[in-house]
C-alpha cells in the first residue's frame, strides 16, 4: 500500500511486443516469449535509477478469442521469469485485452469494444500513474510503433521511438522526443537526459 505522503516517482512506460519480446504477431502461449537482446539490461539498468518500470500493452489476442486472461498471467509471467533471471524486475503489468471489431469470428463480444485504455489512448498509463502514484511528467514512454508515442502524448509524458528502416516511416501527426535503435539505447537516452 502507498502512504498518502509519499512522494510520486517518475516510470519508464514500455510496450512489450517488439520492445521487451521479440515481434511474432499475436502471441498466444508462454513459449512463444522470446526476450530481444539486451531487454532485461536496458530494465536493470532503470531499475537501478529513480524510475519505476511498468508496461502497457494491447493484447487484442483475448478479444479475438485466442487466449483467456489466465493465459495473458502466464505469458507475462513468463516475462518476468525471463527478465528475473537476469537480474531485472518489472514494477507493473497493465494490458488491454479489446479490440474495437464485433465481427471477428469467434471474438468475445464482451471484449469487442470501444474501450479506454487500447493505445493510441492512453488509459493504460494514467491507471498505472493512480495505482503507483508515478509522476507523468518526468515519466518516458518506450515503444516500437507510434500508436505508443501517441498513447505517451496524451498521457503527458515524453516518448521513444524504437525504429528501424522497416518501421520509421512517419505517416503520424505525432513526433517522438527521440528515436532510438533499440531498448538498451532508449534507457540510455533517459538516464542521461538533463534533469530539472
Amino acid at each position: 500500500m502507498i502512504a498518502p505522503n509519499q512522494i510520486p516517482r517518475p516510470a519508464v512506460f514500455l510496450d512489450r511486443d517488439g520492445t521487451i519480446n521479440e515481434e511474432i504477431g499475436h502471441i498466444q502461449f508462454p513459449e512463444d516469449l522470446v526476450l530481444l537482446s539486451g531487454a532485461a539490461a536496458a530494465i536493470k539498468s532503470l531499475n537501478k535509477s529513480q524510475y519505476l518500470t511498468v508496461v502497457v500493452t494491447n493484447q487484442s489476442v483475448i478479444a479475438r478469442g485466442r487466449c483467456t486472461e489466465a493465459g495473458m498471467e502466464e505469458i507475462n509471467n513468463r516475462l518476468e521469469v525471463l527478465i528475473g533471471e537476469l537480474g531485472a524486475t518489472i514494477d507493473g503489468i497493465y494490458y488491454c485485452p479489446h479490440y474495437p471489431d464485433p465481427e471477428i469470428p469467434e471474438g468475445r463480444r464482451d471484449l469487442t469494444i470501444i474501450c479506454d485504455c487500447r493505445k493510441p489512448k492512453p488509459g493504460l498509463l494514467m491507471r498505472a500513474a493512480e495505482d503507483m502514484h508515478i509522476n507523468l511528467d518526468l515519466s518516458w514512454m518506450i515503444g516500437d510503433s507510434f500508436t505508443d508515442i501517441e498513447a505517451g502524448k496524451r498521457a503527458g509524458v515524453r516518448s521513444i521511438l524504437l525504429s528501424n528502416e522497416d518501421n520509421y516511416e512517419n505517416k503520424s501527426p505525432v513526433i517522438p522526443d527521440a528515436t532510438c535503435s533499440n531498448l538498451n539505447d532508449a534507457v540510455r537516452h533517459i538516464l542521461d537526459y538533463p534533469k530539472d
